[in-house]
């Protein structure tokens, strides 16, 4: 006897609460037709937020004193010394020179002429390469100072602002933690004023 009473109520309860979610759902098909398709749009854009969390790894360097750059490791083909730089005549200023990479002629360039970091420091003896590729091109680019990779997602990339020591504004794809420069590679390649062939 004890068995069954203690079942009824429950079994009342849940009843109760069914109702009550019942009452929750649109009753037309019309509204409930909006309602899937608002819940499809959320869908959408919870999959959209969710893409522009993903970490991509990248370098990060030095240029200058104290100015912090960062490339994608997607374009990092390798980190070398500077070594010996042949200067090439009649080239561009941001073109150093040429550096022998395994008996290939490897263009260096020198970012300072694009960006212009504040309080400029000149490469020291230990300043490296950065061996680079994007838009079918090769390059190494000449840093004062490699300080090691970290991780960033593209919605955490402030807005570039030229206060902030960066002084041409189009390859940079945003500021990461209000300090390192991203740089935006398939863009830097692709400028007219570029030629590393």
């Amino acid at each position: 006897m004890s068995g069954r009473s203690s079942r009824k109520p429950e079994i009342a309860e849940s009843s109760e609460v069914a109702e009550h979610q019942a009452s929750w759902m649109p009753e037309s098909s019309q509204a409930r037709r909006v309602m899937h398709e608002r819940a499809e749009v959320f869908a959408q854009s919870a999959v959209a937020d969710e893409a522009t969390l993903v970490q991509e790894p990248y370098i990060r360097f030095r240029l200058g004193a104290q100015e912090h750059y960062g490339i994608p490791y997607t374009h990092v083909e390798e980190i070398m010394d500077a070594g010996s730089i042949c200067p090439v005549p009649g080239s561009p200023g941001f073109v150093l020179g040429v550096r022998n990479r395994r008996g290939e002629m490897l263009a260096v360039l020198d970012l300072k002429e694009f960006f212009r970091p504040a309080r400029d420091e000149d490469y020291a003896e230990d300043a490296l390469i950065i061996v680079v590729r994007a838009q079918g091109m090769q390059a190494g680019i000449l840093v004062n100072e490699v300080i090691g990779n970290d991780e960033y997602a593209a919605s955490e990339l402030d807005t570039p602002l030229p206060a902030r020591g960066v002084r041409d504004l189009r390859h940079i794809r945003g500021i990461y933690r209000g300090r390192v420069a991203m740089l935006d590679m398939e863009s830097l390649f692709s400028d007219p004023v570029l030629n590393v062939s």
